[in-house]
């Protein structure tokens, strides 16, 4: 069984209850935990789930936007101060590794990775690397947003899970999130903002339900939430329900699946 936690489901800007993007999967102890991007507060998010400083061991980061990346010095700080042992080892594209690199530059006066109590270590990715988180097999998929941007497929025995990241729709989901049985997706804007969807290359709620249904995946998850338009996650919801006849849900920070 693992079990997935919606750390952070908001859009670029945060609200008063949902924070930037963040997930976490974790499987059998035995096996590192696994975290998806790193935006704001990612390790108080954390803590709230329960998860102490050494479960996770994997950080895969979808791409470079500050909403994505933009805690990941925090991140690292607070493990150090937590008096973390585990080796943590941080996987992202090229393009996006580059950022990360000059991004802990910055602060490399007080992250002094080479004096920490645990080892990271950075690994470039692209859609041939065979990559294994959770102990399964997983693979990145290039997504179609205004910077690289990378989706993850990973083969649960219960089932695959498919994360999208930001994307505007694009041929590559229908091979990402086949026969998932969850495909968690972006949703920033409703359908009636596609035009401004399509400028800054996200996906809107009907979108969202269209790419579901077209995988033939069994449930979908609508995150990346951009309410502070004023829409709800219900509304939202209710949108892809027009394209796509599965159980949908549209999480809260926090908020916790088996799969």
């Amino acid at each position: 069984m693992t079990r997935l936690t919606f750390l952070g489901t908001a859009a670029a800007l945060p609200t008063s209850d949902r924070g930037n993007s963040a997930l976490a999967l974790v499987g059998d102890p035995s096996e590192p935990g696994l975290l998806i991007d790193c935006g704001d507060g990612v390790y108080r998010g954390l803590a709230r789930a329960g998860l102490g400083p050494d479960t996770i061991g994997d950080l895969f980061i979808t791409h470079a936007h500050i909403d994505h990346l933009g805690g990941l010095p925090s991140l690292i700080e607070s493990l150090r101060l937590s008096r973390r042992r585990r080796p943590l080892r941080v996987y992202a594209l090229p393009e996006t590794m580059e950022i990360v690199q000059r991004l802990l530059d910055a602060f490399a006066f007080e992250l002094t990775l080479d004096a920490w109590p645990f080892p990271i270590t950075f690994t470039t990715a692209d859609e041939q690397s065979e990559l294994r988180f959770l102990g399964v097999p997983a693979r990145l998929f290039r997504m179609a947003h205004s910077i690289p941007s990378a989706g993850l497929r990973i083969e649960l025995v219960s089932g695959a899970l498919a994360y999208t990241c930001d994307t505007e729709p694009t041929p590559a989901i229908a091979t990402l999130g086949r026969q998932a049985r969850l495909l968690i997706t972006e949703c920033t804007m409703l359908q009636k903002n596609v035009d401004a969807a399509r400028l800054s290359k996200h996906m809107t709620a009907l979108e969202a339900g269209q790419q579901a249904a077209e995988c033939g995946a069994e449930s979908l998850a609508l995150t990346h939430l951009g309410v502070t338009e004023g829409w709800s996650a219900a509304v939202a919801s209710a949108e892809a329900a027009q394209a796509f006849s599965g159980p949908i849900i549209t999480p809260q920070d926090g908020d916790t699946l088996e799969l």
